[in-house]
């Protein structure tokens, strides 16, 4: 890190090192000051950098590689793993108590199913089955949304090909099931 984000890390000055992780122009004093706000225990700072491991820039990626192997960091994800497990747990106690009760629970997965699964020859228009949707709702699973995938056939090209689509499926969760919500 660099010296006036160490003086900001010694003067425990959040707002400043989020104000430069959120505003700055340069990358890498965005991710100095997220490492910055880590180290004093600010999880939004946990967050940008988990979040900059997405991108398609080669020395980001590197650098944010980099942070996630520190001790703090490490530290940090376990504190946010933990947390999240702890809340996830309550939900679904919560679930299963809404369950009892005569309430709703649901649960909701995304597939990705390639347009050569989708798509094939109907010459009598009678429609034709979708084994992996098929399969899914004979378990109880419920298209909800469609998004379809596309990519271009020529670089700056204004065709595009579809590729597949991602499913999102609802399933609502029968009060003999309550046991299934442990399983994951």
């Amino acid at each position: 890190m660099r010296t006036e984000i160490n003086d900001l890390v010694a003067m425990r000055d959040v707002e400043t090192l989020y104000e430069l992780m959120t505003e700055d122009e340069d990358w890498m004093t965005q991710l100095d000051a997220a490492e910055g706000l880590v180290k004093l225990g600010d999880r939004r700072g946990y967050e940008f950098i988990v979040t900059a491991t997405l991108s398609d820039d080669e020395s980001i990626l590197e650098v944010a590689q980099e942070i996630l192997e520190s001790p703090e960091m490490q530290r940090m994800r376990r504190e946010v793993e933990a947390e999240r497990e702890s809340e996830h747990r309550a939900r679904l106690e919560s679930a299963k108590k809404r369950l009892q009760s005569g309430g709703k629970v649901y649960r909701y997965k995304m597939i990705y199913i390639a347009a050569g699964a989708l798509m094939g020859d109907d010459p009598l228009g009678r429609g034709f089955e979708v084994p992996a949707l098929d399969d899914r709702g004979l378990e109880g699973w419920e298209v909800v949304h469609m998004l379809p995938t596309r990519r271009a056939l020529l670089v700056g090209s204004v065709d595009d090909h579809f590729t597949g689509a991602y499913f999102l499926l609802k399933k609502e969760v029968l009060p003999n099931e309550s046991a299934d919500l442990d399983k994951e």
